[in-house]
């Protein structure tokens, strides 16, 4: 019988998927053969590569990863953001504390605003679309992921998906995973993409509307400078995905927005159509006609079309009609007759009156009398 010893076995661990892949892709521990298939596959995707990739859709790289929720971050500046209030650290019995705003956390989504904020109404509705978009979610996958981008490694500014976020925060809380799109840095074209997210949907509020059509286009006159001034609708058009119809009214009102955004935030204006219909009325008599409509929106609280009727030219009013006098207004004729009128305080500056207007003498000779029969 031999003396050997049995030959010892030694265990390897199991190597995950990930370092089996960065092995492959660094060529480490394949055969001459694989690695030249890998080469050759490099190549060949390498050859795919056009002047396309020059464009800003493939020029911010990015990546699929999970983010915890708490390190995502809700912009005050994004038309979809609510003013929200997160109750995480907050006793549950102090959540009723926090008020004039939204609260979100898991299993609670509530309007806290005052109902006099003009918000209030849009931000309800807005609610009970995450709330219909969180039911969705206990069924089905997120098709379409949160985009953000990446500030530092615990906070994940949104570029769009606050409504998916919302929904997320809402049925599990932050205190999940949840797989983003994450740009390795902030996207130049930040507001273009969130205009292009913000129009997906047709049911965004006038004013938000508004201001995302109006950042939108300020980025791309910053990105394209002179290219704009030159073809300017066809270059917003490209970028926006607008067709010449909505182009053409929302910058229209983009013109008079200082004018027309306080309107649209006091529900003053809620149909973009609407207001660009009255605008083109308007200028027919002139820019300046358009600015004095607004303003008299804004003043008088309520929407009403501008006035095209011309005023009726009729003749010159060129003799006086006396108010009729019952018979126990005698005193009051006495007193006409007998006393300096120009002397009583009934509210007429009679240095100011023009006796050659008859219109005018008629209506002061009626003020006299009622004055004088009180």
């Amino acid at each position: 019988m031999s003396d050997r010893k049995p030959r010892s076995r030694r265990t390897v661990s199991k190597t995950s998927q990930e370092d089996l892949i960065s092995k492959f892709e660094s060529g480490a521990g394949v055969s001459k053969k694989s690695q030249q298939m890998l080469d050759d596959l490099k190549q060949r995707d390498k050859s795919k590569e056009s002047d396309v990739h020059d464009d800003p859709l493939f020029k911010t790289s990015s990546e699929i990863d999970r983010v915890l929720v708490d390190y995502i971050q809700p912009q005050p500046d994004n038309p979809r953001y609510l003013p929200v209030k997160f109750v995480r650290g907050i006793d549950s019995s102090d959540t009723k504390l926090l008020t004039n705003c939204v609260v979100c956390e898991k299993g609670l989504l509530e309007n806290r605003l005052e109902k006099s904020n003009p918000r209030y109404n849009s931000v309800q509705r807005e609610i009970e679309e995450i709330r219909g978009l969180a039911e969705t979610l206990k069924h089905s996958e997120l098709v379409h992921p949160i985009t953000v981008w990446r500030k530092n490694m615990a906070d994940y500014p949104i570029v769009s998906g606050h409504r998916r976020y919302y929904a997320i925060r809402f049925l599990y809380g932050g205190l999940i995973k949840v797989k983003v799109k994450i740009y390795a840095e902030k996207p130049k074209n930040l507001n273009v993409l969130r205009h292009i997210e913000n129009f997906s949907r047709n049911d965004l509020a006038l004013p938000d509307a508004l201001e995302s059509y109006s950042n939108a286009v300020l980025e791309i006159e910053a990105l394209e400078g002179g290219v704009v001034k030159e073809g300017r609708a066809s270059v917003i058009q490209s970028y926006l995905g607008l067709g010449k119809t909505s182009y053409y009214r929302y910058e229209k009102v983009y013109e008079f927005i200082d004018d027309v955004m306080p309107l649209a935030k006091d529900n003053i204006v809620v149909s973009l159509k609407a207001i660009y219909a009255e605008i083109k009325a308007a200028e027919k008599q002139g820019r300046d006609a358009v600015i004095t409509y607004l303003r008299e929106l804004k003043e008088s609280g309520k929407f009403k079309k501008f006035d095209t009727r011309k005023p009726k030219v009729g003749r010159k009013k060129s003799f006086i009609k006396l108010p009729r006098i019952e018979v126990n207004q005698v005193t009051a004729v006495e007193r006409l007759l007998k006393e300096d009128v120009t002397k009583l305080d009934i509210g007429i500056d009679w240095s100011k009156v023009d006796y050659k207007n008859p219109a005018e003498v008629e209506s002061i000779v009626k003020t006299v009398v009622q004055a004088l029969a009180k």
